[in-house]
């Protein structure tokens, strides 16, 4: 009957569910030295974990403590400093922008036209320069549109022939819950 009882906690133990009694009843059985034959390979590891749980050093979870508290602090000091780096870039950066704008302000623009007509007239000239030299741009997008409008036939196409797609991966999903069922 024992041999049973061992067996099943061996199955919980390799199951990773085990309680810790449990484990401790594999311990002691184990380290008794009247261990069944068919069970003897299992003699070393439980044996070692015996040694392991007795060699326990209660300074050592003191020493590991303090080693994740100095990285963490470690870490904090590097993540300082690179704040510091980038908010010192920020402020020089706000300084020369206001720097250029207030002596872009002690130069003041001065006119090139006395006359307003005249500045009219010229402003108009140059705008309608520019006019000109964007309808050209656009005659020549022109032959894209025509691209598009063949396309479309295509594209309607495509939306029935994804929509297809759509419902044959609903079926495969129906598919798969009904073989799990």
């Amino acid at each position: 009957m024992e041999s049973q009882k061992i067996h099943i906690l061996l199955q919980k133990y390799f199951d990773a569910e085990t309680t810790i009694d449990e484990e401790n009843e594999l311990i002691t059985y184990f380290t008794s030295g009247e261990v069944d034959d068919v069970l003897k390979m299992y003699v070393p590891l439980f044996s070692g974990i015996k040694e392991l749980s007795a060699d326990e050093d209660p300074a050592l979870g003191e020493d590991l403590m303090n080693f994740i508290l100095e990285s963490e602090h470690k870490e904090k000091l590097r993540y300082r400093w690179m704040w510091q780096i980038v908010t010192g870039v920020a402020a020089s950066v706000i300084l020369v922008m206001l720097a250029v704008n207030f002596y872009s302000s002690q130069n003041q623009w001065k006119d090139t036209f006395s006359d307003p007509k005249q500045a009219y007239s010229e402003a108009s000239k140059t705008l309608e320069f520019v006019a000109g030299k964007y309808n050209k741009g656009l005659a020549q997008l022109r032959p894209i549109g025509k691209i598009e409008n063949a396309v479309d036939p295509l594209k309607s196409g495509m939306s029935k022939l994804n929509k297809g797609f759509k419902q044959m991966n609903e079926v495969s999903n129906l598919n798969k819950k009904l073989k799990k069922e």
